[in-house]
């Protein structure tokens, strides 16, 4: 290939997730489109030609325009082709820092080396030196001089490799200004690059780096069907602060590897809900999308044809006619950019990425790939792509997925935990992707760990986070594997890097050290699982099943059963007894304690060393008010009542035929705070219900739990509500009409009395400030001594201001517990790995802390792994009891005051309703299967994840 510029100087492009969310609703609005494409074109035909004089019809085109055309031709030839180096001697990314801030060369010794293929190494050292890898290998001793890091025997990885991200086009804190990530104004946009978008102070790009991620691809948004051109960017911040420096490709020349370009599309609900359901043109249906899609591509299919005929033509004038070729032209090699992306698509020459999650979508993209004659690399998200596993290893297309998220949109509804391993098992080649700034890449490390516990091989999910993403990137050759020649892009973990809470020590990219924390004593090893649960032989049983491994995912009647050889029985904040032992009669704990306390009682299991805890408690949360959360038909709705607090979450509560509501019970979650949803400062009454319940009438635990409000900029709904300062002025004016007694009782009433709680959504520290001085000033009306129980949810800032939360008696539930700076409200948040953490300042201060998650729906499921990351990033220095009060007891006391700690709800007591969770290992920790979910007589064995 010719070392001389291209057709059209480029790189890649790419777009953000329409105002980070995944389905469209804001409006980036346009009624420009046509203008945008007027104006394309316009740029395109006044765009300057190559230096040379002017040719007319007499004397054909002149030399210079000639040569440059052949030269374009010349690269059409070699598009397409991989080209990697047999052997790579220099990282021309190396050179992007001036030479006082290069580093030295550094050795790492002792690491137990984790290759990007998943193959385990012990005791190696690895050399880096001037952006490259130069040796791994036992005892090396290279010459010069060198940095020594003596990793301890710790793991070391690959750099990780995000193969769908939008960071720097979507940034923290995310402004309207600096949202550029989807090109709105048209739903055919393959001519933009998300290059001109990056801004290199997103915060967001260390954070990422923070979490071992050392190379990025940035894409345009799903918003529109053809994002526009992507780029791969490294996660070394350049002192030049130029995007441009952050390139994979920076300083590359033709003979170190092959330069490819990406490109993003998408298809499905994003770009027909905006454009159809919002604009009112087209796409409205898939049959639109198709249509544009091959429309599109027809034309850049003429396009090229006419580029390739005038090659032709050139070429052939050049042997015949030598140095007077040119005369006999009178048109230049057809060049314009609205048409050139999609043509060299066509000539395989851009890896295409396309957002897709459901089979007919595809199907309609491999339909139109062998139509066009183009190559589709990824499908994205994809995430019911396992259902057409076969057709994807026919047709040699990797998928780029979520590991465990699902149902936010019905294209992601028939989602499967299993996605990974059955397209694994298929021969797809699988990569986890963050699709940042909607899931903080930071975490990209515990898909792996999610997708490894559900079961796919260990060497699979390293591969999923390094070589797969790189090698579908066409940089195979260079990221994604500890190697002699390879990118000096390295991450040593504090523990097994599949574990739940793993994070890096260290991060290297290209050699430079761009993330490095204090070496903290080794994490100790997990404790593999124990055999599952046993029924123990010649006990009675009376029951119509016993949970056995036949009956798996299945209800068990039980009259009355025990389960002995708990290896750990957690209770409550003051409860954990070892060996221990529980009988549950009549749907009520009888008795529990040490082995030996309690008479046996039914059928009688043997756990065999695992652990009995409550059942976690989601909350605040939109469980049994919703189902899909981007499909109004499956919610009770967003209300908008001017009745104070007249909002109750009771009215609302649907529990009956809920994948939603079976895959968080299965997962040990026994019961929830629902709360409703309303366009104003006052969200309405929560509910206690039961999340394993089949019928409205057995869901309900306590109808009013706690009354919950919002302060911030989610809040501002016009009028006096459209700042903060009125929404403070609306809340006092509230709480002291309920405190005077001058008005009708309502439930604000029972909030000053101490009845319920009030739960305020607030994030700013300030905001929280200003929270604490109104209850001061609402209970000194109120006088002997009251005290307004409050809890602040959302909470990013709330560490800020612990000992003031403390002074105040105000509990605090963390949404979510690895907070983002992603807007001016959160913007002194404390990511994760940053110690001490919010967690441990809040603690120390004394505030009661509980965790909830932010997409309650789907997110829940997860929320004894929430409490589980939230002690390993403390280094476990957080008890195993404490992590698991942080979602059930402690969630209990902050969102449901006395009545509901009453119920025994989120606490294993004795005559009180049986709700637990009986697991063969930490509910803690990935690997930890359950083998009983108990709430009453209600009982799942073995339960399933869909």
């Amino acid at each position: 290939m010719s070392e001389e510029a291209p057709l059209l100087r480029h790189s890649s492009s790419a777009h953000v997730p329409f105002h980070r969310r995944r389905w469209i609703v804001t409006g980036l609005i346009a009624g420009v489109a046509a203008t945008a494409v007027v104006a394309i074109a316009i740029s395109t035909i006044l765009a300057p030609p190559p230096p040379a004089s002017l040719a007319d019809a007499s004397t054909g085109i002149t030399r210079e325009a000639f040569d440059h055309g052949l030269r374009v031709c010349n690269a059409f030839k070699s598009a397409g082709q991989e080209f990697i180096p047999k052997v790579r001697t220099r990282n021309p990314r190396f050179t992007v820092e001036p030479e006082s801030k290069r580093p030295k060369p550094v050795l790492l010794r002792n690491a137990l080396l984790i290759d990007g293929d998943g193959t385990l190494y012990e005791n190696v050292d690895i050399f880096l030196s001037e952006g490259l890898i130069v040796d791994v290998g036992p005892n090396l001793t290279p010459k010069g001089y060198y940095d020594v890091v003596d990793v301890e025997g710790r793991y070391v990885t690959p750099g990780l490799v995000d193969q769908h991200s939008h960071m720097g086009v979507g940034t923290w804190p995310a402004f309207e200004a600096s949202e550029d990530g989807n090109e709105m104004t048209d739903p055919l946009t393959p001519m933009v690059r998300s290059l001109d978008g990056i801004h290199v102070d997103d915060k967001g790009i260390k954070i990422i780096n923070a979490g071992g991620v050392t190379t990025s691809l940035v894409l345009p948004g799903s918003g529109n069907m053809m994002g526009g051109e992507a780029y791969v960017l490294k996660h070394l911040v350049p002192t030049s602060n130029l995007a441009e420096d952050m390139l994979i490709n920076y300083g590359m020349n033709t003979t170190e590897g092959k330069q490819w370009r990406w490109m993003k599309m998408a298809c499905g609900e994003n770009p027909k809900r905006y454009y159809g359901g919002y604009l009112g043109r087209t796409p409205l249906t898939r049959m639109g999308e198709g249509w544009l899609f091959r429309s599109r591509f027809q034309d850049a299919q003429k396009f090229k044809q006419a580029q390739d005929d005038w090659c032709y033509r050139a070429e052939t004038a050049e042997r015949l006619y030598g140095t007077a070729a040119h005369s006999h032209f009178t048109e230049r090699l057809p060049e314009d950019y609205l048409h050139e992306s999609l043509a060299a698509v066509l000539r395989h020459d851009i890896k295409l990425n396309i957002h897709c999650y459901e089979p007919e979508d595809i199907e309609l993209i491999i339909r139109t790939s062998h139509e066009f004659n183009f190559r589709i690399g990824t499908f994205h998200h994809a995430l019911e792509a396992w259902q057409v596993a076969p057709t994807l290893a026919k047709e040699n297309i990797s998928v780029a997925i979520f590991a465990t998220n699902w149902a936010y949109k019905k294209e992601a509804y028939d989602a499967s935990v299993h996605d990974s391993k059955i397209l694994t098992d298929a021969g797809v080649t699988v990569a986890f992707k963050s699709d940042h700034p909607v899931m903080n890449a930071q975490n990209l490390i515990l898909d792996a760990g999610r997708a490894h516990h559900f079961g796919l091989p260990a060497h699979h999910a390293i591969r999923a986070v390094t070589m797969n993403p790189a090698d579908r990137l066409g940089l195979g050759w260079r990221i994604g594997r500890v190697k002699p020649g390879y990118d000096a892009d390295v991450v040593v973990w504090n523990r097994y890097p599949l574990e739940n809470g793993a994070h890096p020590l260290k991060v290297y990219v290209d050699g430079y050290n761009t993330y490095s924390t204090d070496f903290t004593a080794k994490a100790s090893p997990r404790v593999t699982p124990k055999a599952s649960m046993e029924v123990v032989p010649g006990t009675t049983a009376t029951d119509t099943q016993a949970c056995t491994r036949s009956a798996i995912n299945s209800f068990v009647d039980h009259e009355s059963f025990t389960i002995t050889n708990i290896g750990k029985l957690v209770a409550d904040e003051s409860t954990e007894i070892t060996n221990a032992e529980i009988v549950v009669s009549k749907g009520h704990v009888k008795c529990f304690g040490a082995q030996g306390k309690c008479k046996a009682s039914g059928l009688v299991y043997d756990l065999g060393g695992g652990y009995v805890v409550p059942g976690a408690v989601s909350g605040p949360s939109k469980l049994g008010l919703s189902e899909i959360s981007a499909e109004s038909s499956t919610q009770d709705g967003d209300a908008a009542v001017s009745d104070i607090g007249g909002l109750r979450a009771v009215d609302g509560i649907s529990v009956g035929n809920s994948k939603i509501l079976n895959g968080t019970f299965n997962a040990g979650v026994t019961a929830a705070f629902a709360v409703p949803s309303t366009e104003g400062l006052v969200q309405g009454v929560s509910t206690l219900i039961r999340v394993g319940a089949k019928k409205y009438t057995d869901a309900v635990i306590t109808e009013f739990s706690a009354v919950h409000a919002g302060i911030g900029q989610r809040f501002k709904s016009g009028g006096a509500l459209g700042s903060i300062s009125g929404q403070v002025a609306a809340l006092r004016s509230i709480l002291l009409d309920a405190a005077s007694g001058k008005k009708e009782k309502n439930v604000f009433s029972q909030v000053v009395h101490g009845e319920i709680p009030l739960v305020l959504e607030v994030h700013s520290s300030e905001d929280i400030l200003k929270v604490l001085r109104l209850k001061e000033q609402v209970e000194k009306v109120l006088g002997h001594n009251a005290t307004i129980p409050v809890t602040i949810a959302g909470a990013s800032e709330a560490w800020y201001v612990a000992d003031e939360l403390a002074a105040a008696g105000v509990s605090v539930s963390l949404i979510p517990l690895r907070c983002v700076p992603d807007s001016w409200e959160k913007r002194k948040c404390r990511v994760s790995g940053t110690r001490p953490t919010a967690v441990e300042i809040l603690q120390k201060a004394g505030v009661q802390v509980s965790l909830g998650v932010p997409e309650s729906e789907w997110q829940s499921r997860e929320l004894f792994w929430e409490a589980g990351f939230a002690r390993a990033d403390m280094d476990d220095s957080l008890s195993e009891k404490d992590a698991i009060g942080l979602v059930t007891w402690n969630v209990v006391k902050a969102l449901g005051g006395k009545g509901a700690v009453e119920t025994g709800v989120g606490r294993i007591v004795e005559g009180k309703r049986a709700s637990f969770v009986v697991l063969n290992g930490s509910p803690l920790e990935f690997g930890s299967e359950i083998q009983l979910v108990v709430d009453g007589k209600d009982a799942i064995c073995l339960p399933q994840q869909l």
